[in-house]
């Protein structure tokens, strides 16, 4: 130990010792000046050293609370519809929209009108709102469970998981609807289950329209987007069931635009002019448009949707039309307007390992995409001699030089003969 303490200060030592030296030749002021500043570079270096190692430990402490947090975006309050008694009713495996006879058997105490859910990147926090004047009498309907949840896939992949559900939150009650059981689940392809966690008696659901549930991101792998799905199951006497269930959403959510036919969009004042526009999204999802209006109309700038009344069904993957008049007095410049989009969702496939089926599930969204319109003024008589000559001047050009040299070889013979008639006529 105190060998290695001598080698790492022999360098400083040894600076001392010619110190020593230097004072005999240059005098004591110029010494004294020279060892200030071999203890300062001494002390700086020790401090380099230390806010180093504070650095390392800042970046070190750094990832560990990216990795714990999770790479989720937070998100605002999303809000997602769903059609009022568009239950499946399942019966000994088989499963069948369910039909206005089997309604009148069968009603849904747990019918969705909607799911809000938000994101704060370390947990997704949703709520399914129900139809709550059913709940009170599902005894009398012959219902004997109850059951909602929502079921993740974080890859998107049908080779994990069970039904493309990779992860389950199940909130489940029996015959008592104050008393309910909390099981988080992962689910494995080879068609076995893990029961992560379990919570009992939980209350205070009774006659309610509201119904939260939560998952920990880091309880599904801390995925940096995924999709999920929202359910409610009731389960009847004879083992009947029906189950109303949300089609895939995107977490994050998909974010959508206005790709339009004409672009850049440039609309000259007093124009009116029809394009079809292609709502595009980041996550390569088509939405069938029900239907599209300006949040509000520019004074300058009006827009309608689907103005010559086409069939809305032709609009599930293709361009939608719209037609943008422009006023006479407008301004000219950049205008961008937010038009508000009603879509729908459709999943075929969706998997619900709690009935060991795949359900078809619908949402409704609304969208805000923008749609961004230039407006210039008409063109001058310059500007449009212009852009005639820049489309056609070339070819006037090689048909005026064509002609105009054809011209010049006859004008030439013809004066070659003139003069050789004139010879003639001198000889």
């Amino acid at each position: 130990m105190n060998s290695s303490n001598e080698d790492r200060h022999f360098p400083l030592k040894l600076a001392f010792s010619k110190l020593a030296i230097i004072e005999k030749i240059y005098g004591v002021s110029v010494v004294r000046k020279y060892h200030c500043m071999l203890l300062a570079r001494h002390n700086l270096s020790i401090g380099s050293i230390i806010i180093s190692l504070v650095f390392l430990c800042f970046i070190y402490c750094l990832q560990y609370v990216i990795l714990v947090s999770g790479d989720l975006t937070p998100f605002h309050r999303q809000e997602i519809k769903d059609g009022i008694l568009e239950s499946t009713f399942l019966n000994k495996g088989i499963s069948p929209e369910l039909s206005a006879t089997q309604r009148e058997t069968y009603d849904n105490p747990l019918d969705v009108l909607g799911v809000s859910h938000f994101s704060d990147g370390k947990n997704i926090n949703a709520t399914l709102w129900i139809n709550g004047s059913r709940m009170k009498d599902h005894s009398q309907i012959g219902v004997r469970e109850l059951e909602y949840g929502a079921v993740v896939d974080t890859d998107n992949s049908q080779t994990t998981g069970m039904f493309d559900v990779d992860f389950q939150r199940r909130i489940k009650s029996t015959n008592d609807t104050n008393n309910w059981t909390n099981t988080f689940i992962e689910y494995s392809s080879t068609g076995l289950h893990n029961i992560v966690s379990e919570t009992s008696n939980l209350t205070n659901f009774k006659d309610k329209s509201a119904f939260p549930l939560s998952i920990d991101l880091n309880s599904v792998t801390s995925p940096s987007k995924f999709r999920v799905a929202y359910y409610t199951i009731a389960t009847y006497n004879d083992s009947s069931k029906i189950i109303d269930i949300t089609s895939w959403i995107d977490v994050p959510p998909a974010e959508f635009s206005l790709s339009s036919s004409e672009n850049p969009l440039v609309l000259t004042k007093g124009e009116t002019l029809d394009i079809g526009a292609q709502l595009v999204s980041n996550t390569g999802i088509s939405p069938r448009v029900l239907n599209f209006n300006p949040e509000h109309n520019q004074s300058w700038i009006t827009i309608e949707f689907n103005p010559k009344r086409h069939n809305l069904s032709s609009f599930s993957v293709g361009a939608v039309p719209f037609r943008i008049s422009v006023a006479q007095d407008a301004e000219p410049g950049k205008y961008i307007i937010p038009i508000q989009g009603n879509v729908s969702m459709e999943s075929s496939t969706l998997g619900v390992p709690s009935v060991n089926a795949s359900i078809l599930g619908k949402s409704f969204f609304t969208i805000r995409p923008n749609l961004t319109v230039t407006v210039v003024n008409p063109p001058s008589f310059e500007d449009d001699f212009k852009e005639f000559w820049s489309s056609y001047g070339q070819v006037i050009s090689l048909f005026g030089a064509g002609f105009l040299g054809a011209f010049s070889s006859h004008l030439i013979d013809i004066v070659r003969e003139r003069k050789k008639e004139k010879k003639q006529m001198r000889t």
